[in-house]
């Protein structure tokens, strides 16, 4: 009940202090200079950034959990989602830089106009609230900027105290089916640059603890701070795009303003590149395990090894860094590196959207890391590889931009200042509020229901494994695939109203025709997958235009 207060004093304040009828297109005083300046728009992410408080934690946005359902600040009797905290603390870092830049903005625009306060009709009491506003929100988003970006420098440097010794002989498991090998590792030492996906400290109750039970659980490593931590290892291209994305969006908008936090955000770029180009962009560990199970298990990933968009976006990152504040030594081996990755991968690139596309449903969340790392693509490059990229996009948007998702429309349109993306951003962005309302509650969220009455549903995609013996066979969930009582659970055939979708922690990257689900009254995601559209809306709408090139309409087809 007090965010909420707060929230609507803001809110009430930015309204009383700027009348409509001595607003200035283009000032800070205008009322609603953009389409989610106000109202319950704004008033919403006040209290989600309020919530932040409890949600931050140790440098990472993560889910909690409270005593009660009404969830008082701080009331937490646990945490979750470490794992992915990688991939969600850098989509808010990124947001939390364009809130940034959005207040710096405003508040440059206060000063400027300063000295027509009788032109336009605000008080000196009213330019006050609006100044102290803006430097609130300035002031929090640069605070919380360093904790993350000290968070991902932990993540990025800790693994030099993983050190271990090879086993002669290893032990041999058959009966283990995880890891029916362990030769102990010592083969790759730990190293800077080999990202963890989370660190926490040792007998902290909320943070990452090893019971033994996962694998993937290392440490304790001593870090330079003289504290031990745990860390979550085994990190997916879903970590590196988060991370990238927050990286990159608060070297360019946050650390020109902070000149130790731009040195480290460069070096710790240039050392996760070196050391994915030193192991030919696979991911090697310094345990022992030989697994058939999954990569993430064994010793060695092929990470980046077949992903065109995952090694571009990397590679053109640690460019970008170093061809602004760079040495010239540094700066000529990336160039380097980026035109090698350009020429073997950039024409790679389309049809690797093309093969994902094809599985619109399934793994639905590489859209999501796609679109990420697209952003910081288009975003830092120009001409004829940004017309490739563009078109490698064009690709994947042939699938995606009907699905009713305010993330992949807000950086579609940040990226090529169409309006149709922009007015259907906001609109599903004001929907995700409802949807908020009511996975809070604790209900359950049961689509399943309205199959064949109000829902057309049709089973979910099935593949089944290509062997010597046999063939591939796959049902994509069409209407003419197998009944339902045949072949798998529903899913509906088209994308759900974003107010009626299934609790997540991040819904932009689920399938948008998951039918059902539930989460506890007690829990609370961070509500990243609010704040992060709505402060990048705020930016290339009040403060640097979307850029204006239209995402080229591809021939191919659209998959769903």
């Amino acid at each position: 009940m007090k965010r909420a207060l707060l929230a609507g004093t803001a809110v009430a304040v930015l309204v009383a202090v700027a009348p409509a009828s001595s607003a200035k297109t283009g000032t800070a005083y205008e009322p609603c200079p953009g389409p989610l300046a106000c109202g319950a728009d704004l008033s919403t992410a006040l209290e989600l950034e309020a919530n932040g408080t409890d949600h931050l934690h140790q440098g990472f946005m993560v889910a909690m959990n409270y005593a009660t359902a009404e969830k008082l600040p701080g009331d937490i009797t646990g945490a979750g989602g470490y794992g992915d905290s990688g991939l969600w603390t850098g989509v808010y870092l990124g947001g939390e830089s364009f809130r940034y830049a959005t207040a710096k903005a405003k508040l440059a625009d206060l000063v400027k106009h300063s000295d027509a306060t009788k032109h336009d009709g605000l008080s000196d009491a009213e330019r006050a609230q609006l100044e102290a506003f803006w430097t609130a929100q300035r002031d929090q988003a640069l605070g919380r900027a360093r904790q993350m970006v000290a968070a991902f420098h932990r993540n990025v440097n800790i693994a030099a105290a993983w050190q271990t010794t090879t086993k002669v002989p290893p032990t041999v498991d058959p009966g283990n089916s995880k890891h029916p090998v362990d030769f102990g590792g010592g083969v790759i030492k730990g190293e800077p640059g080999m990202l963890m996906r989370a660190c926490t400290t040792v007998g902290d109750p909320l943070g990452i603890h090893d019971n033994g039970a996962d694998d993937r659980v290392v440490g304790p490593f001593k870090w330079e701070d003289g504290k031990d931590y745990w860390c979550e290892a085994s990190p997916s291209r879903d970590t590196y795009a988060g991370t990238t994305f927050g990286m990159l969006t608060a070297f360019d908008l946050v650390s020109t303003d902070d000149p130790a936090m731009r040195t480290m955000l460069r070096d710790d770029l240039v050392k996760m590149g070196d050391f994915l180009l030193k192991y030919g962009w696979n991911y090697p560990r310094p345990w022992g395990y030989v697994s058939p199970q999954h990569d993430f298990d064994g010793a060695i990933s092929p990470l980046f090894v077949y992903v065109p968009m995952a090694r571009l976006n990397l590679t053109n990152a640690v460019r970008h860094v170093v061809d602004l504040v760079g040495d010239a030594v540094t700066k000529a081996k990336w160039d380097g590196v980026w035109a090698e990755e350009f020429a073997n991968q950039g024409p790679e690139l389309g049809p690797s959207m093309e093969v994902d596309s094809a599985q619109p449903n399934d793994g639905y969340y590489k859209f999501n890391l796609h679109h990420l790392t697209a952003f910081n693509l288009l975003r830092t490059t120009s001409g004829a590889e940004r017309e490739l990229i563009l078109n490698g996009v064009a690709v994947m948007d042939k699938t995606t931009r009907d699905d009713i998702n305010a993330h992949f429309e807000a950086i579609t349109y940040a990226m090529s200042g169409e309006k149709p993306r922009l007015d259907a951003a906001v609109t599903h962005l004001r929907q995700w509020v409802d949807y908020r309302n009511t996975i809070e509650t604790g209900a359950a969220v049961n689509n399943s229901q309205y199959c064949g009455k109000s829902i057309v549903c049709v089973p979910e995609d099935q593949y089944d494994i290509a062997t010597p013996a046999g063939d591939v066979t796959w049902f994509p969930g069409q209407p003419d695939a197998p009944p339902l009582s045949e072949k798998g659970k529903p899913r509906a055939a088209g994308p759900l109203p974003v107010a009626v979708r299934p609790p997540s922690d991040f819904i932009w990257q689920r399938p948008p025709t998951q039918l059902d689900g539930q989460a506890p009254a007690t829990w609370r995601e961070p509500g990243i997958d609010y704040l992060t559209p709505y402060w990048m809306l705020r930016y290339f709408t009040e403060v640097v235009p979307a850029t204006s090139t239209p995402i080229p309409e591809w021939v191919g087809p659209a998959h769903k």
